[in-house]
């Protein structure tokens, strides 16, 4: 009998232990963040106690010896309004943070169809606010912290906040399904005396969307106002809502950490950290800021895939009308966000702030790979958790190496004086433990230095022993990452310009994958027969990641064969069902005691089996469109260096969406090395006509980035170009390749592989005969060359040092010696950690995911990247 491949559990990946490290570290994070009140002081100054019966907590403390405790009766109601900085940092919060245990919530289990977008997201913030209630209970803390209702900023940048679910400028208080109002300032007489509010501004820190820290401090302010002028009139009212002015607090709290750049952003905008400041509190009426980092960077998608979600949040959130062109949706959806990462590098210039948030990242990740470290060998490297083998492709890749190695050190040096400071003193008279509390002054001052990191990471290697402890299964032999890749985004910008041909691909293209792994259509796609008659009104949110087994086996299909993939899964489905159904067999109790706990099951599996059937009829039946198969031709056509300009202007002439044309625009740039002054300015002048002058400034912006260029001088079309050189040197294109039965990672598109695929091939065998296509990558002023290669030690050293040891051998043959000396008994391939700086496409995933289950590849590879990007969001991120 035919098996459905639905029902079993997937297998887990060799780093499972450390993504779910990851998950209850950043959990609890937010979890002790939103206890804690602010107005008690900063949480890293208070006493601290843990929740975990005398454990390490999973990366957070919280407070001990304050007010009341014990009696939840005695203590008083802290309420919370989240507002978000944007929708993608929302998305990212609640359905990868809070709902971080990947289990599906009541009303999915409950009902055989899908739930509304609504209505999971606000069982989640129940679920949210029960563990805030728990958290507080097990302290002694004197007030009990709940989450009354949240809100986004409004995109226009006017300090306005809007529904998640609606254009509405403020959120209804009968939808707010927590039983308060959404307004935290509301004007009412009857006000519980032990109830306050805090707006709660969550915000994407490091520089990467200062936008929305302009219109947080906005909106602090027109609540300030509204909230006095409503009182002036009545001086006893007035009296009275200048006592409850003092009593606001506004917290800012930003994602992972906030900057001094943005500290003193704030300041000119009058917004003042009075934890921190010695003058007066800063707004009106004395009421109170503060601000507070989340630690939170890596955000675990899949079991293979770690990403810093680095959007800039919406398009829109920078005021341009540039990304509000209904011919560019799929739909009616919401416009695709933009990755941050790639204009914050190449066309603000801040490539430091990106390499040290990816340092950082990397750093948690070796303290994690530490605590899981079970080498046997007195390889000092390995016990301390250092990747040993480490590569980087391209001038931010390099960046990123050097500023990790700078951290190593810097750690490496607060960790001994920790520990003389521990053995010399280990308690003072007072009982306090030396080194046992964090000064936030000295994290501050010493941020550049990465102590912070040192801070935090500490306590997410607790979170890797608490899982391992809770984990039955977990086993001391679980793999160390023992290579590392990075690769930066610019060595292959073709790439990201291309349409894909994989599920999960086709699905970004038609659907737009949202930020956090999950895909958000209209319930009469899913659900074509729902009687409701609401299905073109609500949105359902379907998640996009190993959660749904059947998902984990038809994502990486090909369009021709995902089709027939899901028609086998129903004939095995059915069979399976009818085959225990059937009335002439004989069955034991024992039998249909196990069909009835199969049944939640087999529910799942066909609600989800349905779900993905009707997504492949839609997105099949785009990818069957002319206009699809045209834009097919017409990229194959550049990838072999022809000239489509003809094709391009007829294009423009019936209307392409902008970004799909802005596409093939920079693709064939790129492929040609540049399009000729005549032929450039004939364009620029159609697009202008066509869609606006304000894509003067897009094309500004995509020449600065290296997507477009103008040739001035004259070059011939048929002449050889540095892509030309890679195409060659690298095999890019194969014809040839079967996409029913791929041996090739060309697969994915139907006979062109990634290049930085290709270039992660290439790093098995060695770099040996490919100087001349080394000599087309970018280069950077820190190393000449675009390839760093170098071993780590330990104790820590710099880039520099590290690069005078002699050359080592291949990433290949490091494997192969590495199984050779540690896995002789036990065929288990070594981890590859590829860390792609500026984004990631499903592509590259695909054929990524590809080399790592095929037998002639040395390596299991996990991916992590800054954010995951298509064409268009990488250039809606250069035109904001």
């Amino acid at each position: 009998m035919a098996t459905s491949t639905t029902t079993t559990t997937p297998r887990r990946g060799p780093l499972s232990h450390i993504v779910d490290a990851l998950r209850l570290d950043n959990r609890q994070l937010l979890l002790e963040t939103l206890s804690h009140d602010p107005r008690l002081g900063d949480i890293y100054n208070q006493p601290y106690t843990n929740i975990n019966n005398g454990g390490d907590s999973a990366g957070g403390f919280i407070q001990e010896d304050i007010g009341v405790g014990g009696n939840d009766n005695n203590k008083s109601t802290v309420e919370q309004q989240l507002i978000f900085g944007s929708a993608d940092l929302r998305r990212v919060i609640l359905r990868q943070v809070m709902n971080s245990k990947k289990k599906e919530t009541k009303a999915k289990k409950s009902k055989k169809h899908n739930v509304t977008c609504q209505i999971e997201e606000e069982e989640i913030i129940k679920d949210l606010n029960d563990e805030l209630k728990l958290l507080s209970s097990s302290d002694s803390s004197n007030h009990v912290t709940t989450i009354v209702g949240d809100e986004i900023l409004s995109p226009s940048g006017d300090g306005s906040a809007i529904s998640p679910y609606n254009n509405a400028t403020s959120t209804p208080a009968g939808s707010n399904p927590f039983g308060h109002s959404t307004n935290p300032f509301g004007d009412d007489d009857n006000d519980d005396t032990s109830s306050s509010t805090i707006t709660t501004y969550i915000l994407r820190g490091g520089g990467f969307d200062l936008p929305s820290l302009s219109a947080a401090a906005l909106h602090r302010r027109q609540q300030l106002k509204s909230s006095s002028s409503a009182a002036a009139s009545n001086r006893y009212h007035l009296q009275q809502q200048q006592q409850k002015q003092q009593d606001k607090v506004f917290r800012f709290i930003f994602v992972p950490r906030i900057t001094e750049m943005e500290r003193a952003f704030l300041s000119e905008l009058g917004v003042v950290d009075d934890n921190v400041s010695t003058n007066t509190p800063s707004s009106q009426a004395a009421a109170m800021n503060c601000f507070e980092s989340l630690p939170i960077d890596l955000i675990p998608l899949d079991d293979d895939v770690l990403s810093l979600e680095l959007t800039g949040g919406s398009s829109a959130n920078y005021g341009t009308s540039l990304v509000v062109n209904e011919s560019d949706k799929s739909g009616g959806l919401p416009s695709p966000s933009a990755a941050a990462c790639m204009r914050h590098s190449n066309i603000e210039g801040c490539e430091a702030d990106v390499a040290d948030i990816v340092a950082r990242s990397l750093i948690k990740l070796q303290l994690l790979n530490r605590g899981s470290s079970s080498d046997d060998n007195n390889d000092e490297s390995s016990l301390k958790g250092a990747i040993a083998r480490v590569q980087g492709l391209g001038p931010l890749a390099t960046a990123v190496i050097d500023r990790m190695m700078l951290l190593r050190i810097e750690e490496e040096r607060m960790e001994a004086a920790q520990a003389e400071e521990d053995m010399n003193n280990q308690y003072d008279i007072d009982g306090e433990q030396s080194g046992g509390v964090i000064n936030d002054h000295d994290e501050v001052v010493n941020a550049a230095d990465g102590v912070e990191i040192t801070t935090h990471t500490r306590t997410a290697t607790s979170s890797l022993k608490q899982q391992n402890d809770n984990d039955t299964n977990s086993t001391p032999t679980s793999p160390s990452i023992q290579a590392l890749l990075v690769i930066d985004r610019k060595i292959d910008l073709v790439t990201p310009m291309l349409t894909p041909l994989t599920y999960e691909g086709l699905i970004d293209d038609v659907l737009q994958i949202q930020v956090g792994g999950c895909v958000s259509v209209k319930k009469s796609i899913v659900e074509p027969d729902d009687e409701d008659g609401n299905g073109d009104q609500q949105e359902v949110i379907l998640p996009l990641n190993d959660s749904d087994p059947l998902y984990a086996e038809v994502r990486d299909k090909h369009v021709e064969t995902f089709g027939s993939f899901l028609q086998n899964q129903a004939k095995a489905l059915k069979e399976s069902h009818s085959q225990f159904t059937n009335r002439e067999t004989a069955r034991d109790l024992t039998e249909i005691h196990q069909f009835v706990k199969q049944i939640p099951v087999f529910t799942r599996n066909l609600r989800s089996l349905t779900n993905h059937i009707h997504i492949a009829e839609l997105v099949k039946s785009a990818a069957e469109a002319n206009s699809f198969r045209q834009r097919w031709q017409t990229e194959r056509s550049m990838l072999e260096s022809e000239p489509c300009y003809e094709t391009l202007e007829d294009l423009i002439a019936n209307g392409e969406p902008p970004y799909r044309w802005l596409r093939l625009f920079c693709l064939q740039s790129l492929t040609s090395n540049g399009i000729k002054a005549t032929r450039y300015d004939s364009l620029r002048k159609e697009v202008v006509q066509t869609y606006g002058y304000e894509f003067l400034m897009v094309l500004n912006d995509l020449e600065k980035a290296g997507f477009l260029r103008k040739r001035e001088t004259f070059y011939m079309d048929s002449m050889a170009t540095p892509y030309s050189t890679l195409r060659k040197a690298l095999n890019l294109i194969n014809a040839d390749v079967d996409p029913s039965n791929p041996e090739d990672a060309a697969y994915v598109t139907s006979g062109y592989a990634p290049m930085t695929v290709r270039w992660v091939q290439v790093a098995m065998k060695g770099y040996a005969g490919l100087d001349e296509a080394m000599k087309e990558l970018p280069t950077s002023p820190l190393h000449r060359g675009p390839l760093v290669d170098i071993q780590q030690q330990c104790p820590a050293e710099s880039l520099s040092t590290a690069l005078k040891r002699r050359k080592e051998p291949s990433l290949g043959t490091f494997a192969k010696n590495w199984s050779s000396e540690t896995l002789s008994s036990v065929e288990k391939k070594p981890v590859m950690l590829i860390y792609f700086v500026g984004g990631i496409t499903l592509t590259e995933l695909a054929a990524l995911r590809f080399l790592s289950r095929s037998s002639t590849f040395p390596y299991t590879i996990v991916c992590c990247t800054t954010e995951i990007v298509n064409g268009s969001t990488l250039l809606r991120s250069l035109s904001c």
